[in-house]
């Protein structure tokens, strides 16, 4: 064996024990990967930029917004024509009402369409018409999919705010944008190229203009971007912020979670005072306390009480000088500097509890094939409307952000190549009310923290027993199925039964 073999199998072995120390899956050829996307954003340092190139940059995305509006309106008054049996939209039919051709499509020519758009933006491209055109085939798949679910009739989308095409990544430079790095540039490293067609130089050859926008990259884009695996990018204006954003999706791939162990399912309780309660249901039929997390960030919640008292004296103040009709600008930034302040100290309080249940879980998954069952309280803020008499908890609700704590969870886990169905959000409804030993709902709580069975005298922990009878809920689910299929609340994907037939050992939680 040469010199150059030996230090490759060492640097290979190095390199699965880093894996295993950060609780990631071994990678082997035979084992299935999960894929997953990751949106990272990066701000466009407008400051480097003229004012020519930045009137340019809103002109673009006003124009994309027109035409993804005028696609929006073409598929609803021909949806008989171009929906598909499955209530997709036909992209080729589509097209045959929309763009002309210079090639021939079927042995034939198309040089007359009822709605030409080459005619009405002549300042487009082909491939930018389709880049607008698979934004807004999205954008009405997705109003479709909830308005089957829905019982109210919803209002149909309409971009009233700028609006970004996706512009999407080609090979060997063929894509309407390319990155490039710039290492002797010290204000700004990385570069976006991007090839648009608005001020296109008629000639005899068609030649397109280049956009370069600089991009903020910091080390933590270094770590976390791949110019290798990104597909795709849209620029955003945040009207708050008055900022350009640049947005990345990048394709990932990881070796899938696969495990020969014994099963258990965390059951994990969202609350207001602790950010989540997370207890795992193992096999033995017994809690164990080391395997119980109460996650808090008393420091961040103390901020956020506290700025919520200061927008609270803001607002009065506000209102009092409406009233006496005297100049509120000063106090109108005050308030969006407080409210800005509250949700940056929010996301920050929500990653910290989402970083902690995370490396809970990898620790458990070593010992355990884990699954993980959230309380999704959906509905609970319509609940609580305007007049219920309980003030206080309404305005705590409405701040619950708890949609955004489970996207964020289920995307971490994705990393550790944790599959959609590891991850599931049950309904959340009388787990805080039904005891998890005997289910008896003759019970009642004294504040948030404490939970009485008064028929077997039982004391618990609320939020304890909430995340108990989350956990339980799932494996009611797999082994008492009234359908085929576990449905997720957040994303209502529905997992077939198969992936949960190892539950059968975690039966005895049911009795």
């Amino acid at each position: 064996m040469t010199i150059e073999a030996s230090n490759k199998q060492k640097q290979s072995a190095s390199e699965d024990k880093n894996l295993v120390k950060h609780g990631e899956v071994k990678s082997t050829t035979q084992a299935p990967l999960a894929t997953f996307y990751e949106v990272i954003p990066l701000r466009i340092k407008t400051e480097l930029m003229s004012v020519r190139e930045c009137e340019r940059l809103r002109r673009i995305t006003e124009r994309d917004t027109r035409i993804i509006q005028h696609y929006l309106r073409i598929i609803k008054h021909n949806e008989e024509k171009i929906l598909r049996k499955d209530g997709k939209v036909n992209t080729s039919l589509l097209d045959n009402l929309t763009l002309t051709t210079s090639l021939n499509t079927k042995n034939k020519l198309r040089t007359s369409v009822p709605h030409d758009l080459k005619k009405r933006y002549p300042r487009c491209s082909h491939d930018e018409f389709q880049e607008c055109r698979d934004k807004a085939i999205w954008t009405y798949e997705s109003w479709k999919a909830q308005q089957d679910v829905s019982k109210k009739e919803l209002s149909r989308p309409e971009f009233k705010k700028k609006t970004p095409r996706p512009m999407f990544k080609g090979k060997e430079g063929r894509g309407t944008f390319q990155i490039h790095f710039k290492l002797d540039n010290t204000d700004a490293r990385l570069w976006l190229e991007l090839r648009d067609s608005l001020d296109t130089k008629r000639s005899d050859t068609r030649t397109h203009q280049r956009l370069w926008l600089p991009l903020a990259y910091s080390p933590y884009h270094e770590k976390r971007l791949k110019l290798e695996n990104i597909k795709m990018v849209e620029l955003v204006y945040k009207s708050k912020e008055q900022q350009w954003w640049a947005h990345f999706t990048q394709h990932i791939s990881v070796p899938s979670y696969q495990s020969t162990l014994s099963p258990a399912v965390l059951g994990v309780d969202l609350g207001i005072k602790k950010t989540a309660v997370a207890v795992l249901l193992n096999p033995t039929g017994k809690v164990i306390m080391d395997e119980i997390r109460f996650i808090v960030d008393k420091e961040r919640q103390s901020k956020i009480w506290q700025l919520s008292r200061q927008i609270k004296e803001t607002q009065r103040k506000l209102n009092k000088s409406l009233n006496n009709r005297q100049h509120t600008k000063q106090l109108n930034n005050t308030l969006f500097r407080l409210r800005r302040r509250r949700r940056s100290i929010t996301e920050q309080e929500l990653g910290f509890a989402v970083n902690q249940l995370v490396d809970f879980i990898l620790q458990l998954k070593k010992r355990y094939n884990l699954f993980v069952s959230v309380g999704y309280p959906k509905y609970i803020q319509r609940r609580q409307p305007r007049g219920s008499g309980n003030k206080s908890l309404r305005k705590q609700v409405h701040k619950w952000c708890y949609r955004y704590f489970i996207i964020k969870l289920r995307n971490q886990l994705a990393k550790y190549g944790f599959e959609p169905y590891r991850v599931v959000a049950v309904n959340e409804s009388w787990t805080s009310k039904r005891c998890s030993r005997c289910n008896s709902t003759n019970t009642t709580r004294t504040g948030q923290g404490q939970f009485n069975c008064h028929d077997y005298n039982y004391e618990l922990d609320a939020d304890l027993n909430g995340a108990k009878n989350i956990g339980k809920r799932l494996i009611r689910y797999a082994l008492k199925p009234n359908f085929s299929s576990i449905k997720d609340l957040l994303t209502e994907e529905c997992y077939p039964i198969q992936h949960y037939k190892c539950f059968l050992p975690l039966g005895q939680w049911l009795k």
